[in-house]
């Protein structure tokens, strides 16, 4: 996966299939399912974060090792948050939109919030990934994430 970051121009290329770019707050993923949605409505992670909560969140866990899915979930306001509004952020973060979160997906999570963010460690995606794949299925599914956020 690939971050970009120009100017006032942000991309993040999961894939040959996904391409998520931000503009000036405007996101437009490309997929063939997801591009019509995201162009459509133009939702990004801050029409339902504050920018502001989610910088917070993320000056929290800078140093590698130190991320806490609770406390990113406490400090970005996603804990807060409606079911409806943890599925839409869910939504945002299932990056080739399979409907899970899977552990490859799972290590750039904090890039889905701002492109120049770390990669979580191998031990902080394992251990995020044990905190919610209640099936043991490898991945993370929306009902999975979103009882994790709110608990």
């Amino acid at each position: 996966m690939v971050c970009y970051k120009t100017l006032n121009k942000q991309a993040y290329c999961g894939d040959v299939f996904t391409c998520v770019c931000v503009c000036n707050s405007l996101v437009l993923v490309y997929n063939t399912f997801f591009f019509f949605l995201m162009t459509r409505f133009k939702m990004s992670i801050t029409d339902l974060l504050s920018p502001s909560a989610i910088a917070a969140a993320l000056r929290d866990c800078q140093a590698p090792d130190s991320f806490s899915h609770k406390k990113f979930f406490q400090l970005s306001g996603m804990s807060k948050k409606s079911s409806s509004q943890i599925k839409d952020i869910f939504r945002l973060l299932d990056n080739d939109q399979s409907g899970f979160i899977e552990e490859d997906e799972l290590k750039y999570f904090l890039q889905r919030f701002e492109c120049g963010a770390r990669v979580l460690t191998t031990s902080e995606t394992k251990t995020f990934l044990a905190a919610a794949d209640h099936d043991g299925d490898g991945k993370i599914g929306v009902e999975e994430f979103q009882e994790m956020v709110l608990s």
